[in-house]
C-alpha cells in the first residue's frame, strides 16, 4: 500500500520540497501524513549493544532521545512529513564507502530544513538514517555527552529514524520502495538493491 499523497493534493511548498530532495540528491521522495508513519517500540532493541557500537555513544542515539511514544506525540504536531531515498550499491553499503552515503542523507536532512524554514516551515525537523557517531565522530567521544560540551556538527547531526522507533523497512515499503535487509556478513551479490532513507517533519 502506497501511503504518498498524491501529487494532486499535495501544497505548493511541499512540493517544492519534494522536488528539491531530488535536486539535491536523493533517489526519490514522497509527502505522507504524520500519522502514517510507523513507531515500533522494538525497533530501538536493534540499537542496543552488540548489534549498534553506537548505543549509549551518542546524544542521539538511544537511551538519550525521545522514547516511541514520545516519539509519536511528537510527530503528530507536525503537518506533514518528506520521506527520502538514496539507492545505493549493495556492495557499497556493506564496505567503509558506506559512510559517504550515510553523510549524504544527513547534508540532505540540513539542506531541507533550512529551505523549509524559508517556506514558512520554522520548526521543520529532519531525521537521518545511521548513528552521526559514526559519520562524523566515529573515533572520537560524543563533545555532546561530555560535561558543558556542545556537539562539533550542530546543523548536520541528529538522531536517526530508528532511533526514535520508526520501522524504516515498513515505511519504505508502505512507500513503494524495495528495501532488503543488509547484514554485516550479507552477500551483496545476494541483495537485489539497497537504500538509506531520511526524513523531514514540515510544521
Amino acid at each position: 500500500m502506497n501511503i504518498n499523497i498524491t501529487d494532486d493534493d499535495i501544497s505548493a511548498p511541499l512540493m517544492r520540497l519534494k522536488e528539491s530532495a531530488v535536486g539535491l540528491g536523493a533517489s526519490d521522495a514522497g509527502i505522507v501524513r504524520t500519522e502514517r508513519i510507523p513507531i515500533e517500540d522494538r525497533v530501538i532493541e536493534m540499537c542496543r549493544e552488540p548489534l549498534c557500537e553506537c548505543y549509549s555513544m551518542s546524544a542521539n542515539c538511544p537511551p538519550y532521545v525521545m522514547k516511541p511514544e514520545e516519539a509519536r506525540k511528537w510527530m503528530l504536531s507536525y503537518e506533514a512529513a518528506l520521506v527520502f531515498k538514496i539507492d545505493v550499491a549493495p556492495g557499497v553499503l556493506l564496505s567503509h564507502e558506506s559512510f559517504d552515503t550515510f553523510r549524504k542523507v544527513y547534508v540532505i536532512c540540513s539542506q531541507l530544513e533550512k529551505l523549509s524554514c524559508d517556506l514558512g516551515y520554522a520548526h521543520s525537523q529532519g531525521l537521518a538514517a545511521g548513528s552521526c557517531k559514526s559519520v562524523f565522530c566515529k573515533n572520537i567521544a560524543c563533545e555532546a555527552l561530555l560535561n558543558g560540551g556542545k556537539c562539533r556538527y550542530p546543523s548536520l547531526a541528529r538522531p536517526s529514524m530508528e532511533a526514535l522507533g520508526v520501522n524504516v523497512f515498513r515505511l519504505a515499503k508502505d512507500m513503494g520502495w524495495n528495501i532488503y535487509p543488509i547484514l554485516r556478513d550479507s552477500n551483496p551479490k545476494d541483495v537485489p538493491s539497497a537504500m538509506l532513507a531520511g526524513l523531514l517533519l514540515v510544521g
